[in-house]
C-alpha cells in the first residue's frame, strides 16, 4: 500500500508541475498574430472555373463505360439470304439444308465467342482448357465461313 501511495504522490507532483509550466508559458493567440496571416476569402483570385466548362465532351455515360469490350459476336455475322422460290424440290431441299447449316454454324460461333469473351474477361481457364476454347472459336468461325460459302454457291447456281 505504501508503494501505491508513493506512486500516486509522484504522479500528483508531476501533474501539478506540468499544469504550472503550461500556465506560465502560454500566450494568447492574438498576441502571436504578426499581421501576416490572411483570411482564406482574401486569397480568392476571382479565376474560378465552372465544372460545366471543364467538360471536354469526351465523357461517356456509366452505362456505356460498363459495357465489355466489343468482341466478335454472332450478331455481327450477316443473316443468310432468304430462300428464293425454287420449283425443283431437290434443289429447294438442298438450299434449305445449306441455309440451315449456316444458321447452326452461326449459333456455334456465337457460343464460341461467348466462351472466349468470358475466358478473356475472367482470365480463366488456363492451359489446355484455354487452348481448347480458342481452337473451338477458330473452328466455329471457319465452319461458318464454309457453310456460308456453300449456301451462297447454291443460290448462285439457282439464279
Amino acid at each position: 500500500m505504501s508503494n501505491l501511495r508513493r506512486i500516486a504522490a509522484f504522479l500528483f507532483v508531476l501533474l501539478i508541475g506540468a499544469t504550472a509550466h503550461a500556465q506560465g508559458g502560454s500566450r494568447s493567440l492574438d498576441s502571436v498574430d504578426n499581421g501576416a496571416a490572411k483570411s482564406l476569402d482574401s486569397v480568392d483570385t476571382g479565376e474560378s472555373e465552372s465544372l460545366d466548362d471543364a467538360d471536354t465532351g469526351q465523357s461517356e455515360s456509366l452505362d456505356d463505360a460498363e459495357d465489355a469490350p466489343a468482341a466478335p459476336q454472332a450478331s455481327a455475322l450477316p443473316q443468310p439470304a432468304a430462300l428464293p422460290d425454287i420449283d425443283d424440290a431437290d434443289a429447294r431441299a438442298q438450299a434449305q439444308s445449306a441455309r440451315q447449316a449456316v444458321l447452326v454454324e452461326q449459333q456455334r460461333v456465337k457460343q464460341a465467342d461467348a466462351a472466349y469473351s468470358s475466358m478473356m474477361t475472367s482470365g480463366y481457364p488456363q492451359g489446355d482448357a484455354r487452348a481448347a476454347i480458342v481452337q473451338e472459336r477458330d473452328a466455329a468461325q471457319q465452319a461458318y465461313q464454309q457453310a456460308n460459302a456453300r449456301y451462297t454457291s447454291i443460290l448462285n447456281q439457282l439464279e
